[in-house]
């Protein structure tokens, strides 16, 4: 019975000490820090794209292109001036009158933003539209006078142009008793240019004299050609050409006068012509109707285009002389020397600073060294 007993309690104290064990070896559980919440993202709310401008849509009004520089210069502006303002245009060009009144009334009619039109046939239509609109569409013509506080013309000093091609001729060829001069018109159009040309000549051959020739026609080449033969016969070595459309003749006439020996000089009206396979074609009197179309589009585009008349001159860079106040092609250097060019660029200086004025005169006022 005492070993019964002594037996139970050994067995006892075994459990104790093997439960007394295990809890020691029981390693504690280690709380795991709280993982950081990553901070809620922002909710982004995005707003909706923005409608892009629509584009503005221009017109512009003219006589058909074709090679004519005078209108060249507008298309070959209008195309590379897009790309860097983006706008939309048309060329409605006209055959007539008639077509011109025609476009003028269907570009009000389709709202364009702005009705650009070149050449003296745009004043009339541009003021008339102008004036019956309501204001939506911008009115601005090119070589004329509009007479309209609603269009924004741009006409050209051409005198002070015409000036420096007379004096280039009076410095190449000082000696000469008769100048030429084959025009358009003999109105008052072209009296800028004729007075231009002689008071530039006069300044250095005060007792020249001039003959004037019109073709009744701003394309009339058959003409200017005859015509200049007649001048040369009449001894007139430089023949101012007045027309760009019908100096052709004159060039042609100067080709076919150089294979027989005989010499005629002249220059081109609006754009450069110079060209060596031509070294009878010594300047041209520019009227860049490139660079005022730019004008017109930068000012559109500022909200700076107003109605009246702006007047571009030498210093505006729209009218010049080629090798005078712009490079060329060819330069004839035989005949424009640089003492000539010299000579015109200080002349050009003193008309842009003020020093050497040009005034024109009423043509009624002007005393003529003439030979009709």
């Amino acid at each position: 019975m005492k070993k019964s007993i002594s037996l139970i309690l050994a067995m006892l104290l075994l459990l104790s000490s093997l439960v007394g064990c295990g809890s020691a070896k029981t390693e504690e559980k280690k709380e795991e820090p709280a993982a950081e919440t990553a901070p809620a993202a922002e909710e982004v709310v995005e707003e909706p794209a923005a409608e892009p401008a629509e584009a503005k849509r221009i017109a512009v009004i003219c006589d058909t292109i074709g090679t004519n520089l005078f209108l060249t210069q507008v298309a070959d502006e209008m195309a590379a001036k897009q790309a860097e303002l983006g706008y939309e245009y048309s060329m409605m060009e006209c055959a007539d009158s008639d077509e011109w009144q025609a476009n003028y009334e269907a570009a009000a009619h389709e709202g364009y933003d702005l009705i650009i039109g070149v050449g003296w046939q745009a004043g009339s239509f541009a003021a008339e539209c102008a004036e019956a609109g309501d204001g939506t569409t911008q009115y601005a013509v090119i070589d004329t006078d509009a007479g309209s506080d609603k269009v924004a013309s741009f006409a050209y000093n051409e005198e002070q142009a015409a000036f420096v091609m007379g004096l280039m001729a009076g410095l190449a060829f000082p000696e000469e008793e008769l100048y030429g001069y084959v025009g358009c018109f003999e109105g008052p159009g072209s009296w800028k240019y004729r007075w231009g040309f002689m008071e530039g000549v006069k300044v250095t051959n005060p007792d020249a004299k001039f003959t004037f020739n019109w073709t009744n026609s701003y394309s009339d080449p058959t003409n200017a050609h005859e015509f200049a033969l007649q001048q040369h016969a009449m001894g007139a070595t430089y023949i101012f050409g007045g027309a760009a459309a019908c100096n052709e003749g004159i060039f042609q006439a100067a080709l076919e006068l150089a294979e027989k020996g005989e010499y005629i000089y002249s220059i081109a009206q609006d754009a450069d012509a110079t060209t060596e396979a031509n070294p009878y074609i010594l300047s041209a009197q520019l009227k860049n109707t490139g660079v005022t179309t730019g004008i017109i589009l930068d000012k559109f585009y500022a909200g700076t285009l107003e109605g009246g008349c702006t007047e571009l001159k030498l210093a505006d860079g729209a009218i010049g002389a080629t090798w005078v106040t712009n490079d060329g092609a060819y330069l004839n250097s035989d005949i424009l020397t640089e003492e000539v060019l010299s000579a015109c660029k200080d002349y050009v200086a003193k008309i842009i600073s003020g020093e050497y004025p040009i005034v024109l005169p009423e043509e009624a006022d002007y005393q003529f060294n003439e030979i009709l």
